[in-house]
């Protein structure tokens, strides 16, 4: 089933139960997480989608978009993304078409795992300020990209 993404990025700072009852999750599975996480997390993985959930009041805070797999390359994310992001973006590409990012995260190794460019944007979001994180694999290919409230920003 496909997920309508820019109406699921409008609904950052709604509860789960608004999110179910607009129709924008196309299944009834509810958000888990581990005891004592202030989070709970709601993983889509045939949608490409990993929502995020505040424990205490079900509020959404944090959408994750899976672009890229890099163990499976015939993976092609499977809903329409808002405009102007297409499926297949680089680091230039990006560039030329948003600008110069908020704030810039360099490669970095850690712990045997290679890290590619992190970069925050502002994202237009008619209902609540909204930044949008585009995290790229080590080519510089979009591999992630997270929508969350600006207030919830912590870099």
């Amino acid at each position: 089933m496909t997920v309508n993404v820019a109406a699921l990025i409008q609904s950052l700072g709604k509860t789960y139960r608004e999110i179910i009852d607009a129709g924008l999750i196309p299944y009834i599975t509810k958000p888990t997480g581990s005891s004592g996480d202030p989070f709970l997390n709601l993983d889509m993985a045939k949608e490409g989608i990993f929502l995020t959930f505040n424990r205490n009041d079900r509020v959404l805070v944090d959408i994750t978009l899976t672009i890229l797999k890099e163990k499976n390359e015939k993976y092609c994310f499977p809903n329409e993304l808002p405009p102007p992001l297409i499926p297949e973006m680089n680091r230039t590409w990006v560039h030329n078409l948003l600008g110069k990012p908020e704030k810039v995260e360099p490669p970095k190794v850690f712990l045997k795992d290679h890290y590619g460019w992190v970069e925050l944007y502002r994202y237009e979001n008619p209902t609540i300020p909204t930044s949008m994180q585009i995290s790229y694999d080590l080519q510089e290919r979009a591999k992630y990209i997270s929508f969350l409230p600006t207030s919830k920003v912590r870099w």
